[in-house]
C-alpha cells in the first residue's frame, strides 16, 4: 500500500478486468511502469552505503538526464492521446449503460398488457423532465435504444464496452437498416453481418465502415441491388427548404453517379477561378449551379467552363458485364457489384450503360485469390501506374481517410529526394490533407508487400491499412444467401411490378382513397409505439432531407 492507501497490484488487477484508468493506461503499461519504478527503488536503495541504511538515512535521487524540448513535446502528446482515449472509452460506457437503461424500461411496457404507446410516452415525459427534453424527443430516444439493443445487440455490447465508439454504432444501425426490413433475410444472417460491421469498426474510421457496410450488406439482401435501384429511382425529384434569412436549400434525389458527376463537375469550376476571386471554394460551386441550371454556363463563363466533362471513377468487374441470359449459373453467383470511388455500389445496368459508351477500354486483371489488382494492360507506363494505383487504393491510404483516389495525389512513399523510385511498390494515393500531414508532422509511413500501409505516430501507435478487394475473391467458403437463379426477364418483371405498385398507391392517395387493402404494405421499421403512420412517415416530423 502507498501513502494514499492504493494496493497497484490490485489497480492494475481492477484495469485488466475491464476498470477505467483516468488518463488512458492500459493494464500492461501501469505493469511496465510499477515494474520500472520497482527496478529504480531497487537501483536507489543498493547505491546506500549500511551505514546510511543503518542510519536510516533518505534514500539517494537518481540522476536523470534533463528532458529536451522534443522529449516534453512528446511526452504531452502522448498525455494528450491516452487521456482522449481514456475519455471516449468512459463516454461510450456512460452512453452504453443510458441505452441500456432505456431500453430496459421500455421492454418492461411492452410486456405489460394493453397500449403500451400511452405507458411509454408517460414514462417519457417524467424523464424529459428531468433532463430538460422534450417529451417527443425522450419518446423517440427511447426507442432508438430499445431497436438497438434488442436488434444488434453485438454492436450495442461493443459500444458500452468502449471497443467501438458511439459514432461507429451509429453507423452501424443506419448500415444495417435495410437487411433488418428484409424479411427475406433470417435472425442468423442478421446477427453474422452485425459481427462483421464490429469487426470492421474496431480497426477502422467511421468512414471507413460505412464504405466496406454496403458492400457486406448487400451479400445478405434477398432483393438485388438491380431490383432495389430501379425501385428507388422512381423516387427522383427535387425539393426546395426555406434556410431562413432568404436564403434556400435546393435538394435533389437523383442517381448516385449522375450526382457524383454534378458535384465533379460543379468542382472543376471552382479549381479554375481566378486567384483574385473574392469568393470561397463553396461559394463558387454554388455560384457555378445556379449559372448552370438558369442559362446553361458558369458566371460569365470566364474560364470555359461549361464545356467541362465531369470525370467519375467506376470499377466494373468482368462479372457484372455478362448477359443474364443464358449464363453459367456458377458466373451469376459471382455478385460482385460495380462501385463508384470504391464506396457506392452501382447496379448492373448502369454499369453496362457505362461501359457501353466508353471509348476506351483498358483492361484490369485482378488476383483470383486475394482480389488485389495485379496489371492493366494501356501502353503508356504513367497511366499504367495511375490506372493500377486508383484500383488497388479506391480511395486515401492516410489513416482512418477515406478520400475517393480520383481527389487525391499520387505519392511516392520513400521521397523521391531521398532516394524513392516511381514503381508501385512506392507509390499510393494521399489526399492533400494526409499528403501534407505525411511532410509536415512526424508520423512515419513505409509501404509492405501487396500495397500495405504501415503508419507510425510519434507516441508509437502503429495503424495498418490493407487495400479492400475490388473484384470477386474465390474461397471455399459458402455465401450467406443463396445465388440468384433469376433471368434478366424474371428481374424486369419484378422490378415493373414494384414499381406499378408504388404508382398505384401514389394514384389512390392523390385521390384521396385509402390504400388498397389487399397489397401488401411496404415493410416499416420496427414500431413497438405505433408511432409510424400508414404511408410510412413518422408522426414526430418529416424526415431530415439526407
Amino acid at each position: 500500500m502507498d501513502d494514499w492507501g492504493i494496493d497497484a497490484e490490485g489497480y492494475i488487477a481492477a484495469v485488466r478486468a475491464g476498470a477505467l484508468d483516468p488518463y488512458g493506461q492500459t493494464a500492461d503499461e501501469l505493469q511496465a511502469s510499477l515494474d520500472a519504478f520497482d527496478r529504480e527503488l531497487t537501483a536507489r536503495i543498493m547505491a546506500m552505503t549500511p551505514d546510511e541504511v543503518e542510519a536510516g538515512a533518505d534514500l539517494p535521487p537518481m540522476r536523470r538526464e534533463a528532458e529536451s524540448p522534443a522529449q516534453e513535446r512528446l511526452r504531452f502528446d502522448d498525455e494528450f492521446a491516452t487521456r482522449m482515449r481514456a475519455l471516449e472509452t468512459q463516454s461510450a460506457r456512460v452512453e452504453g449503460s443510458r441505452r441500456a437503461l432505456m431500453a430496459e424500461h421500455m421492454q418492461r411496457l411492452l410486456d405489460l398488457p394493453g397500449d403500451a404507446g400511452p405507458k411509454v410516452k408517460e414514462l417519457a415525459s417524467f424523464a424529459a423532465v428531468e433532463v430538460g427534453l422534450t417529451t417527443g424527443g425522450m419518446q423517440q430516444r427511447m426507442t432508438q435504444a430499445w431497436t438497438i439493443v434488442t436488434e444488434l445487440p453485438a454492436a450495442h455490447e461493443a459500444a458500452s464496452a468502449g471497443r467501438i465508439t458511439t459514432a461507429h454504432l451509429r453507423v452501424i444501425e443506419s448500415e444495417t437498416r435495410a437487411a433488418r426490413l428484409d424479411p427475406g433475410v433470417d435472425a442468423g444472417q442478421r446477427a453474422r453481418v452485425v459481427e462483421a460491421l464490429v469487426a470492421v469498426a474496431e480497426r477502422s474510421s467511421t468512414s471507413e465502415l460505412r464504405a466496406r457496410a454496403k458492400r457486406i450488406v448487400n451479400e445478405v439482401l434477398s432483393e438485388p441491388l438491380q431490383v432495389r435501384h430501379d425501385a428507388a429511382r422512381q423516387q427522383r425529384r427535387v425539393e426546395l427548404f426555406d434556410a431562413g434569412d432568404g436564403m434556400g436549400d435546393i435538394v435533389a434525389r437523383v442517381p448516385m453517379l449522375e450526382g457524383t458527376a454534378i458535384l465533379d463537375r460543379l468542382t472543376q469550376a471552382a479549381r479554375g477561378k481566378p486567384k483574385d476571386d473574392a469568393r470561397t471554394f463553396d461559394q463558387f460551386r454554388a455560384d457555378a449551379f445556379q449559372e448552370l441550371m438558369l442559362a446553361g454556363v458558369v458566371p460569365e463563363d470566364l474560364h470555359g467552363v461549361s464545356p467541362i466533362t465531369a470525370h467519375v471513377s467506376i470499377l466494373i468487374p468482368a462479372t457484372t458485364l455478362l448477359d443474364d441470359d443464358g449464363q453459367d449459373p456458377a458466373l451469376r453467383a459471382l455478385d460482385f457489384p460495380a462501385s463508384l470511388d470504391g464506396k457506392v455500389l452501382v447496379d448492373r445496368d448502369t454499369a453496362r450503360r457505362i461501359a457501353g459508351t466508353a471509348s476506351v477500354w483498358e483492361r484490369l486483371f485482378t488476383d483470383p485469390v486475394t482480389g488485389v489488382a495485379v496489371t492493366v494492360d494501356t501502353y503508356r507506363v504513367p497511366r499504367q501506374q495511375r490506372l493500377w494505383l486508383q484500383a488497388r487504393d479506391g480511395g486515401c491510404r492516410g489513416p482512418g481517410c477515406a478520400r475517393p483516389a480520383l481527389r487525391s495525389d499520387v505519392d511516392h512513399t520513400i521521397d523521391w529526394a531521398k532516394g524513392g523510385t516511381t514503381t508501385l511498390g512506392n507509390l499510393g494515393h494521399l489526399c492533400r490533407n494526409c499528403h501534407t500531414l505525411k511532410h509536415d508532422s512526424r508520423w512515419a509511413v513505409r509501404q509492405l508487400p501487396s500495397g500495405v500501409f504501415e503508419w507510425t505516430s510519434p507516441i508509437g501507435r502503429v495503424i495498418t491499412d490493407v487495400p479492400e478487394p475490388i473484384g470477386p475473391v474465390f474461397t471455399d467458403t459458402p455465401r450467406r444467401s443463396p445465388p440468384s437463379t433469376e433471368t434478366r426477364a424474371e428481374r424486369r418483371r419484378r422490378t415493373q411490378e414494384a414499381v406499378d405498385r408504388m404508382a398505384a398507391d401514389r394514384d389512390r392517395m392523390l385521390a384521396g382513397l385509402p390504400p388498397d387493402p389487399d397489397a401488401s404494405p411496404p415493410p416499416l421499421p420496427p414500431d413497438p409505439l405505433g408511432i409510424w403512420t400508414a404511408e410510412g412517415t413518422h408522426v414526430l416530423g418529416p424526415p431530415a432531407p439526407f
